[in-house]
């Protein structure tokens, strides 16, 4: 069984963590804040003085009653990448232990208690840190440390990479994508993700990016470019003034396309200082975007059985490599949407946009949808239904759920996938305030506390039934529902009409169409036979005079 927790930084509880568990909560690009720390040994340590020396810091953020810190410790792949690169060997990096748990004493690092795995210290070449409990709360909040052990790399230009626990070979690899300061002159673009998380509209955006200073001297000009899919959109000059080492961000310049799709914008650096750049390989930085139809379609009625997700609905990744996907269980079904939050980290936000919609027909409009969770064990992962009609500038958030009223099932410390109707529950959510708007867009927000498991299923957008078709029937039921081998349907007509029944499953097909002829005003019940029906959610459609009333139908033998 995998174990894992959330980290509860400020409680200092003492908690087990998965080695399998390698994903930092800092994105890969992020800059790393600065800290100073003196070691158990007495010597003071400060970041920045050693990344403005050149050299490439390795931080263990491990706790001493840690399993899986343990072993790695006792792996030896830090103490041999010290000792080979360090200052004793080529001296181009370093590495330190940080004590993540504030409550760790200098006895639990010398294996002199019970709450300790063994001796930390003895054989451990490298600095050992054990902050005060104030100064590790700082720390791992600065860091958003979730679980141990964490590694980091920081590389000079004050970038970070979560490497996890790797062997001293890959360790030693990952260093070289590091930007060294050799040249007088060099300027780069560095991983700019984390600045754009979302960006869309339907013509422009105004993309975000980081330029830093990976030359010897002051870097106090430079031509940027942007480009669109490969085509130049706009060329400026930046100016500042960055030290060695130093970075900053620059916006407010828009690029955008008028074919709706995904866009890929590219932004490149040259001529710092007005001289040749020397290193081609980091002056570029990329950043994805989405441009949306101006005008709304087709009402979304997706149960993912088809063909799983639409490659045509926007997926903006929170950062961390997984985000939604499809899922191989649904309600009734073998298919819906996921989010991993069993192992994506806390905080990052993954979203999911439907296809634009138009709601200038019928009023009153609904989405329906499916959804199954739940915790691990406390954690809060949060879930929210936004909608937009200006192309995604502005957000209303009309459903927002988050661990305990999300849950559909008790925690579990297991990666959850459902396997019972029973672990889903069906949701409505009114979007009667967008009705007679041309262009709608509704987006699914999740965001990771690192808890467990999200399932989404048959989203369904539909309009009320219009004061004709009320005039005409109402109370229609469908019971039991979930069904077996017979489902009752009940329906009231207001006056003397022709009726049908058709039903269809989850991607159209029809499954069984019944005329039942002019029917008198009154309450009737039409007996369905569902026992060569396959387990699944279906659509019933009742159809009286030219109006047409939509129920949905699970059969679960």
């Amino acid at each position: 069984m995998k174990m894992k927790k959330i980290l509860q930084i400020i409680a200092a509880v003492v908690l087990t963590f998965s080695a399998t568990e390698s994903k930092a909560q800092l994105a890969d690009g992020s800059i790393a804040p600065d800290w100073t720390f003196t070691d158990i040994a007495g010597a003071t340590h400060n970041l920045y003085t050693y990344l403005n020396a050149g050299k490439t810091v390795y931080i263990d953020v491990s706790a001493t009653w840690c399993g899986p810190c343990w072993a790695y410790h006792n792996s030896g792949n830090l103490e041999n990448l010290y000792n080979t690169y360090g200052p004793s060997g080529t001296n181009e990096l370093m590495v330190f232990y940080i004590e993540g748990d504030g409550a760790t004493t200098l006895s639990d690092l010398q294996g002199l208690t019970t709450g300790t795995q063994g001796d930390w210290v003895t054989g451990t070449p490298y600095p050992i840190i054990n902050p005060s409990s104030a100064a590790t709360t700082t720390f791992n909040s600065n860091y958003a440390i979730g679980y141990f052990p964490t590694i980091y790399m920081v590389c000079p230009d004050r970038s970070i990479t979560e490497v996890g626990q790797s062997s001293t070979a890959t360790l030693y690899a990952a260093k070289s994508a590091c930007s060294i300061a050799t040249a007088p002159v060099d300027a780069e673009m560095m991983l700019s993700t984390s600045l754009n998380p979302s960006l869309a509209s339907c013509d422009s955006v105004t993309p975000t990016f980081r330029i830093g200073n990976v030359g010897t001297t002051t870097l106090t000009s430079a031509t940027i470019t942007l480009k669109v899919d490969g085509v130049t959109q706009k060329t400026f000059t930046w100016t500042g003034s960055l030290a060695t080492y130093a970075n900053t961000t620059f916006t407010g310049v828009k690029v955008g396309s008028s074919v709706a799709g995904s866009h890929t914008i590219s932004c490149v650096v040259s001529n710092p200082n007005g001289s040749a750049d020397p290193t081609s390989s980091n002056n570029t930085a990329t950043a994805s975007f989405i441009i949306y139809p101006t005008t709304g379609g087709a009402l979304a009625v997706q149960s993912f059985e088809a063909s799983g997700m639409p490659t045509s609905w926007a997926i903006s990744n929170g950062g961390d490599a997984a985000t939604w996907a499809n899922a191989t269980a649904g309600y009734l079904s073998s298919k819906s949407i996921t989010l991993n939050w069993f192992n994506i980290p806390s905080g990052d936000v993954d979203i999911v946009t439907l296809d634009p919609m138009s709601f200038t027909s019928g009023t009153g409009h609904t989405m329906t949808f499916d959804v199954a969770y739940r915790q691990y064990s406390s954690e809060n992962d949060n879930l929210k239904v936004e909608v937009s009609t200006n192309c995604g500038t502005t957000w209303s958030v009309v459903y927002n759920k988050s661990g305990a009223t999300l849950k559909t099932l008790p925690a579990s410390t297991t990666s959850f996938t459902p396997a019972a109707s029973t672990d889903w529950r069906n949701e409505t959510v009114s979007l009667a305030s967008y009705s007679g708007q041309s262009n709608v867009l509704v987006r699914f927000k999740g965001t990771s506390a690192y808890g467990n498991n999200l399932y989404v299923d048959n989203i369904n957008v539909s309009a009320a039934a219009g004061v004709e078709e009320n005039n005409l029937v109402n109370n229609v039921t469908v019971y039991p529902n979930p069904a077996s081998n017979n489902a009752s349907v009940d329906f009231n007509l207001t006056s003397d009409n022709n009726v049908s029944i058709v039903l269809v499953n989850t991607v159209g097909q029809l499954i069984m169409s019944e005329n039942l002829g002019n029917m008198n005003t009154g309450i009737h019940t039409y007996q369905m036979d569902a026992s060569s029906l396959s387990n699944g959610l279906y659509f019933l459609n009742i159809t009286v005079g030219n109006n047409t009333i939509t129920k949905k139908v699970a059969i679960n033998k």
